[in-house]
C-alpha cells in the first residue's frame, strides 16, 4: 500500500472514515484496476472530477463496514418501542423513520417490525440510505440469513418472515413499507422526510464509531436539522455526545441515551426530559457522591457510587456541562470504580475529541485492559463487554494509523 496515502485521505476526505488496516487493504484491492497507467495523484484527481464519480463510489463502498443483525442492543430498541414509538402511535398519524447508514438492511426490517408491533398507523414508512450502491441492493431484497436472525423475538420471526431455504425474507406488507436511497453522510443535502415536519426517529447507529471527531460533529448536527420538533436521534452507546450542542439535548429514557432537538417553543419529545445541568456547581467530591434518583437503590459502596456519578455525567454532558466538568466527573467516577469500563472509554473518547490523542490512547488501553481481564463492571445503558472492547480496539488502530501517517510524513 505504499504510495497511496493521497488516495486514502481521499476516501476519508469524502466517506468520514478513519480508515482501520482492513479498509484501507479493501480500498487498496478496490483501487488496483483503476491504478493502471496513473499514479496515485493522478487517481486521485481522477476521483475528484464529474468522470470519476462511479470509481469513487467503488472505492468508498470498499471503505464501507457492513456488518449487522436484527435487534442489535435489544436494551436500546426496548427504550425506542415503548418510551419513543408508542407514544408517538397513540397521535394516529403516520410516523417517518430513518436508518442512516442501513448497510445492508437490518436496521430497516428492525425498525419495521418495532412499528408493527407498537401498531402504527399503516402508511407509516422508513427510509434506510447508505453510500455502497452494493449494500443497498442487498438491503432492498429484506432477506436475511438465519445467522442475521437470531435476535428477532421468535413471535415476530413466526408472523413477518417467510423461509426460503436458508434465507428469511421479510412479509410484503411490511417491506412495502421500506424505500431505499443511495446516500453519502458526507455531502449535502440530506434526504427529507415525506412530511414538511421532519423525521420522527432517525436511527445513525455504528456509524459515527467510524468517522474522524470532525467528521461524526458535522453529521450530528445534519441530522438534528432532519428531526421533527419532537423527533429523537438515536445513536449506538458507542458514540455518545460527551460535548454541549446548542441543537439538542440529552434524554435519558429506560436504561438508555436518546438525544432530542432544543428548540424553544416548540413541543417537546413525547419522552421524559432530564433536569438541567448544574451550570456552575462543581462536581461533586470523590467523598460524597450526588445521590441517585429516588427511583434507584441508595449506593452502598464506592464502586456503586462511581456507577451513579457516571449516569450522572452521562446525563450532564450533552446538557450543558462543559469538557472541564464532564472529564473531572469521569475521573472522580474512575477513582470510586476503577474497574468501570464504559466510563474509562467514554473519557478515552472525550480526550481524543479535545485532540489529545497519547492520553487518549492510553485510557482506551485500559478500558481494553479491564475488559480482557474479565473485571469490568456492567453499565446497564451502555455496550456489553464484548462490543465495547471491539469499539476500544477500533480506536486504538484509528489512533495507531493516524500516529504512523504523522511520523512518516514528519520523517
Amino acid at each position: 500500500m505504499e504510495g497511496l496515502e493521497p488516495l486514502f485521505s481521499l476516501v476519508t476526505r469524502r466517506s468520514g472514515s478513519a480508515l482501520s488496516r482492513q479498509q484501507r487493504e479493501r480500498v487498496a484491492e478496490a483501487a488496483r484496476p483503476l491504478l493502471e497507467g496513473r499514479t496515485a495523484l493522478e487517481l486521485v484527481a481522477h476521483l475528484d472530477g464529474r468522470e470519476g464519480a462511479r470509481d469513487l463510489l467503488t472505492l468508498l463502498s470498499a471503505a464501507s463496514v457492513h456488518k449487522t443483525d436484527l435487534f442489535r442492543d435489544e436494551g436500546q430498541l426496548e427504550a425506542l418501542e415503548h418510551h419513543v414509538l408508542a407514544p408517538l402511535v397513540r397521535e394516529g398519524r403516520p410516523l417517518e423513520l430513518w436508518s442512516a447508514g442501513c448497510a445492508t438492511g437490518e436496521e430497516v426490517a428492525t425498525l419495521l417490525l418495532l412499528l408493527a408491533r407498537v401498531g402504527a398507523h399503516p402508511d407509516s414508512r422508513v427510509l434506510g440510505t447508505d453510500l455502497s450502491s452494493l449494500a443497498l441492493a442487498r438491503a432492498r431484497t429484506l432477506a436475511f440469513s438465519a445467522e442475521a436472525m437470531r435476535r428477532v423475538p421468535g413471535p415476530l420471526a413466526a408472523q413477518h418472515f417467510e423461509r426460503e431455504g436458508e434465507v428469511f425474507r421479510l412479509s410484503q406488507r411490511l417491506a412495502g413499507r421500506a424505500r431505499f436511497l443511495q446516500h453519502n453522510l458526507m455531502e449535502t443535502p440530506y434526504p427529507f422526510a415525506e412530511a414538511a415536519r421532519g423525521f420522527d426517529v432517525i436511527m445513525c447507529r455504528n456509524v459515527l464509531i467510524y468517522f474522524t471527531p470532525e467528521a461524526a460533529e458535522r453529521t450530528v448536527g445534519a441530522l438534528a436539522e432532519r428531526l421533527a420538533p419532537s423527533g429523537t436521534l438515536v445513536l449506538s452507546a458507542a458514540e455518545p455526545i460527551l460535548k454541549p450542542r446548542a441543537d439538542l439535548e440529552t434524554v435519558r429514557v429506560g436504561g438508555t441515551f436518546f438525544y432530542a432537538p432544543r428548540r424553544p417553543g416548540l413541543p417537546r419529545p413525547p419522552i421524559e426530559a432530564l433536569p438541567p445541568p448544574r451550570p456552575s456547581a462543581p462536581v461533586p467530591p470523590v467523598a460524597k457522591a450526588p445521590p441517585p434518583p429516588r427511583d434507584e437503590p441508595v449506593a452502598t459502596s464506592p464502586e456503586q457510587e462511581g456507577e451513579a456519578l457516571f449516569s450522572l455525567v452521562m446525563e450532564w454532558a450533552a446538557a450543558g456541562q462543559g469538557d472541564a466538568q464532564t472529564e473531572a466527573g469521569l475521573r472522580k467516577a474512575l477513582y470510586l470504580a476503577p474497574d468501570l469500563a464504559a466510563a474509562r472509554y467514554c473519557l478515552a473518547l472525550l480526550l481524543d475529541q479535545q485532540g489529545l490523542r497519547a492520553d487518549a490512547a492510553t485510557e482506551y488501553r485500559r478500558a481494553l485492559a479491564v475488559l480482557e481481564s474479565g473485571r469490568a463492571r456492567a453499565t446497564p445503558f451502555f455496550l456489553n463487554p464484548e462490543r465495547l472492547a471491539a469499539a476500544c480496539r477500533r480506536a486504538l488502530e484509528r489512533r495507531d494509523r493516524v500516529s504512523g501517517v504523522t511520523r512518516a510524513d514528519a520523517g
